[in-house]
């Protein structure tokens, strides 16, 4: 095993000076502060990836054109989308499981037969041995949905009850039972959909850094063919499409965009969009630190044409 020794940040200074990174837009005696209390190191260097380096010469492997201040800034830019982003991601679960309700009355079903079904294809009405009831055991000590479980010792829920109790992914495979049942190719595409906003979800809650990767990946899987359409439709080029969508962080950032503009209600997507706006303002505050890196500054485009093309600043009343 690789040991990574604790460094002091003075040792830190020293160690991202030996590889090429500069100290002239942030001094250094900002930069030792900044280490002291505000970030984690090796969090914060993970942002140096993609960044140009020296090729061959006694400065073989430095950094060309990086200073600390482009990390500092991609760090914050970071967690400001991550803001944006999370509580997308749980109006999208919202809305899924009005979207489902609404499934469920077009196809005339109450949805206690169909709970039940579903429940019991997971494996016997024991929480040994069924994934569902041990999903949904654990709420019996939540001070949220205790109440709905305890009312239902014999698992006999209606589908509005049974959604609000079960995780996420487990709500997306009943969503997903739910589209194979009424052979729905809507909702199974939908179903695609929400399991990348499942992902960027989660991502966010656990404060997974997004953007210290924005290299083409080479075995990515493929997008969802309604987000690449939609892509389209609002002016992404088939170059951006091809180069952005083939690094998956990419693809669940326009998933979630896609998703929510498709599902949040007018209120919502108004204040998500003034928010949004706000976000590629800051965004774009420093963007001339990185007119060495194609990497970043195309990555922040593709980010700003999902904005202006799904959350138009008509949205709040103001022009674009």
């Amino acid at each position: 095993m690789v040991s990574h020794p604790l460094l002091s940040p003075q040792q830190q200074i020293e160690h991202l000076e030996e590889q090429g990174i500069a100290f002239n837009l942030w001094g250094k005696s900002n930069a030792l502060q900044y280490l002291r209390d505000n970030t984690n190191y090796f969090r914060l260097k993970s942002y140096k990836d993609g960044f140009e380096r020296v090729v061959g010469g006694k400065n073989d492997g430095k950094y060309l054109h990086f200073d600390f201040a482009m990390l500092v800034d991609l760090s914050i830019i970071d967690m400001l989308l991550r803001n944006e982003l999370l509580p997308m991601t749980l109006d999208i679960e919202h809305y899924a499981k009005v979207n489902l309700m609404n499934a469920l009355e077009a196809h005339g079903d109450d949805g206690y037969a169909l709970v039940n079904a579903f429940v019991c294809s997971n494996g016997r009405m024991d929480e040994s041995e069924n994934p569902v009831l041990r999903d949904i055991s654990r709420g019996k000590s939540s001070p949220f949905v205790s109440n709905i479980v305890s009312a239902h010792p014999d698992y006999d829920y209606p589908v509005w009850e049974f959604v609000e109790v079960i995780p996420f992914g487990t709500f997306l495979r009943f969503y997903r039972y739910c589209a194979d049942e009424f052979a729905d190719r809507g909702m199974r595409d939908t179903y695609y959909c929400l399991q990348g906003v499942k992902v960027m979800r989660n991502g966010c809650a656990h404060n997974n850094c997004i953007l210290n990767d924005m290299r083409r990946w080479a075995d990515a899987r493929r997008p969802q063919h309604v987000v690449v359409r939609s892509l389209a439709s609002i002016g992404v080029s088939s170059e951006m499409r091809r180069t952005k969508l083939s690094n998956e962080r990419f693809q669940q950032i326009a998933t979630t965009f896609y998703m929510h503009k498709t599902y949040a209600s007018p209120g919502v997507l108004k204040h998500r969009a003034r928010s949004l706006w706000e976000f590629t303002t800051r965004m774009n505050k420093h963007v001339d630190y990185y007119d060495h890196n194609e990497q970043v500054r195309s990555g922040f485009a593709f980010i700003e044409k999902i904005v202006s093309g799904w959350y138009p600043k008509s949205l709040f009343g103001e022009e674009s």
